[in-house]
Order: C-alpha cells, then structure tokens, then sequence
C-alpha cells in the first residue's frame, strides 16, 4: 500500500510545503513510536515515490532516472545550520530544513543557478504582483 505526503495550498495547509509536511511526519512519527519510528528516508519515499504511487503514477513519477519527468532542488548543507551532519544529508535536511535553494530545474529548465532566479520579465512580474497585492490589501501608493 502506498501511502504519500503532499499538500496542494491553502485548502489544506497554510504553508504550501512539502518539506515542512515531511519534517512533520518525520516528527510525529518519533513522538509516538520513538525507536521503532520512521527515519527521514522513509519520509522521502513516502514524499516521492509513495505519493506518486498515491496519484496511479507509480514508476512514472517521483523517482529519478534517464527518461522521467523530473524537476530537482539542490540546496547547500554547509555553514552553521548543518555543523555536524556528516552521515546522513536527507536527515540534516528534514531536521534543520533547506535554506535558499542553490539550483532548481523545473521540466529540464534552470530555474535558479548558483542561488539566483533565472527567470525572464522577473522585475515586470514583481512589480505587478506589488501592484495587485497593493489594491487588494487596500494599500494606498504614495
């Protein structure tokens, strides 16, 4: 039986993240099982593979490889908030959580290199949502 993690916006989380729904399951699965609880790579695969499995998209989705439809995060682990984690990166990760990401491709496309959006008409589409989000907060420009 699969079982999967996601969250799909404000309809059932406040926060739209997958990593924050992970590190809580990782957590309440420690607080009530202690030692027998899952561990941070079962989380992942409940996070990827499991959730594709979830969708009917089982070897299609949620697992890298030559061919699949893919989009990647590389986050950095070094620096004081991972000062110590040498064994085990996917259980740094979920317990001290990403930081800004280093590089993402979404569908075979950089989306961030080196720490920074790559992303054509960034100030344009900024500057619009400032405007909108201005006029629906009730915001006088001055």
């Amino acid at each position: 039986m699969d079982v999967g993690l996601g969250c799909d916006g404000s309809a059932s989380t406040d926060h739209a993240s997958l990593w924050l729904e992970a590190r809580t399951a990782l957590l309440l699965s420690r607080l009530r099982d202690g030692l027998q609880a899952l561990n941070a790579w079962d989380v992942l695969h409940m996070a990827t593979v499991g959730s594709a499995g979830c969708l009917g998209r089982g070897g299609e989705l949620g697992q890298l490889g030559e061919g699949a439809p893919a989009d990647l995060v590389v986050w950095p682990v070094d620096g004081v908030g991972f000062a110590g984690a040498h064994t085990d990166l996917v259980e740094a990760w979920l317990r001290c959580g990403p930081v800004r990401a280093r590089h993402t491709v979404v569908n075979g496309r950089v989306i961030v290199r080196h720490g920074e959006l790559e992303v054509p008409g960034l100030e344009a589409m900024l500057a619009r949502h400032a405007a909108i989000s201005r006029e629906w907060q009730g915001v006088l420009d001055r």
